[in-house]
């Protein structure tokens, strides 16, 4: 009788792999993680079936080095209303994540629980995740917390604050929570800006941005020396950041500077991600750059790239273009601006070829993009036209359709008249600050 159980259990933890790998990818479209997320509920529906017979061959199964396994443990008991079932991979997920010396290997298997959490659990158990959360050790209030952001569970908002303030295995997930709940900033988050690990830090003036805080980007302007502030600064900077981040970009580590000037969206930073596609090192993200201004890819698509995608996790190479058809050519590059350039509009916002506005921003939430950098344009939408969603681009994809369309239907309201091109912060346009011209060390920019 247990075979049964176990085919489907393995079909569904396939399943999950499978998406996991897509949603890192450059090619996979929403309607594909809709075909598969419709596939993992039939195998669901009929676990579910089995009721208690199939949850304890789940319960036997599940192996931490597996990842999948706890999701699919998760997501049964959660179907099936069990919150005391969750409780057990829970806390193995607390016990083997702090024995273990493979951060990576842990931080899979807390995403694969937040997954089930997120995908399954039901909307009344907010409250048993805030209780939850209370006395949960470092790991598993990192997954907790991931649960209570993407839902949006302002329930559990007091818990997670308390949670901030403690030791946490994943800091920047609970910082980025904390920014999915309406409410002030948080004393933790302010206090993570100032933080020595950049990836914390950065995700704390995320965070920060998201939930408004303006003083946040005077405090980023002033510290040059830190790589990481580039990209929050090109998320809600006004027009004349633009200057500052391309001198950021012409820099002695400029990676996120190049990206925050493709995110900023003004053609004037052309010419400096052209510059720097001579600089083998970051060939790439100046490529990325340009084609978050442009839209153009001009590349030559390869066969055999989709091996280097399948076995790439979501986590590495965040600059990695395989399988986006993004040439990193100076000379193809150049001959496309020199025939197309005069249609973009230097000092106004560009995403993908179109004047920036929060339509054609939502748009670009739903096509083929990896999900790292949908989620950073994802950020940037909420700290750019003040919409304050529960929102996240690895949610299902029936339940990303559903809030995207009812922000859109929002933005409809005549009496929101974004301004297409222009930069806005929490909905109000962007103060323009001192000097707009653009010039970096001494040598003017062409526009």
């Amino acid at each position: 009788m247990m075979e049964p159980y176990r085919e489907h259990l393995r079909l569904v933890g396939e399943l999950y792999d499978l998406r996991q790998r897509w949603l890192c990818g450059w090619e996979t479209t929403l309607d594909d993680l809709a075909e598969v997320e419709a596939r993992v509920d039939g195998h669901l529906q009929a676990l579910g079936r089995g009721g208690e017979a199939a949850l304890g061959v789940a319960l036997m199964d599940t192996a931490p080095e597996e990842p999948w396994t706890f999701y699919v443990l998760v997501a049964l008991a959660c179907r099936l209303h069990r919150f005391a079932i969750v409780r057990v991979p829970l806390l193995e997920v607390e016990v083997w994540c702090e024995e273990s010396t493979d951060e990576r290997a842990a931080a899979s298997l807390r995403q694969a629980v937040a997954d089930g959490l997120v995908h399954h659990l039901a909307s009344d158990a907010a409250d048993l995740v805030a209780e939850a959360l209370r006395d949960a050790g470092p790991h598993v209030a990192s997954v907790l917390a991931m649960c209570v952001g993407a839902r949006g569970w302002v329930v559990a908002a007091d818990e997670l604050r308390e949670v901030a303030g403690r030791e946490c295995a994943d800091r920047p997930a609970v910082l980025r929570a904390l920014a999915q709940l309406p409410g002030t900033v948080p004393g933790a988050m302010l206090a993570s800006v100032r933080c020595g690990d950049p990836d914390v830090a950065r995700a704390a003036a995320v965070a920060a941005l998201r939930c408004g805080e303006a003083s946040v980007l005077d405090r980023l302007a002033r510290r040059k020396c830190a790589p990481w502030t580039a990209l929050p600064v090109a998320m809600g900077g006004g027009p004349a950041m633009g200057a500052w981040l391309m001198e950021a970009a012409r820099g002695e580590e400029p990676a996120q500077a190049l990206l925050g000037l493709g995110v900023f969206g003004d053609p004037r930073g052309l010419a400096v991600l052209v510059e720097q596609l001579r600089t083998e090192a970051h060939a790439e993200v100046a490529a990325l750059g340009l084609f978050l201004i442009t839209g153009a890819r001009l590349g030559l698509k390869d066969d055999a790239e989709g091996e280097g995608i399948e076995e790439r996790a979501c986590d590495r190479a965040w600059t990695a273009l395989e399988g986006s058809g993004i040439s990193t050519e100076p000379v193809v590059w150049e001959r496309w601006l020199a025939e197309h350039g005069q249609r973009l509009r230097p000092g106004q916002r560009h995403r993908l070829g179109r004047l920036a506005g929060p339509h054609t921003d939502l748009d670009v939430l739903s096509m083929a993009l990896p999900l790292w950098l949908r989620r950073c344009l994802a950020d940037e939408f909420v700290i750019r036209y003040g919409v304050q969603w529960s929102y996240e681009p690895d949610l299902p994809v029936v339940q990303q359709r559903e809030i995207i369309e009812q922000v859109r239907s929002r933005l409809d309201d005549p009496c929101l008249r974004f301004v297409e091109g222009e930069w806005y912060f929490q909905g109000r346009l962007a103060p323009v600050g001192e000097s707009v011209e653009w010039k970096d060390a001494g040598r003017r920019v062409k526009s």
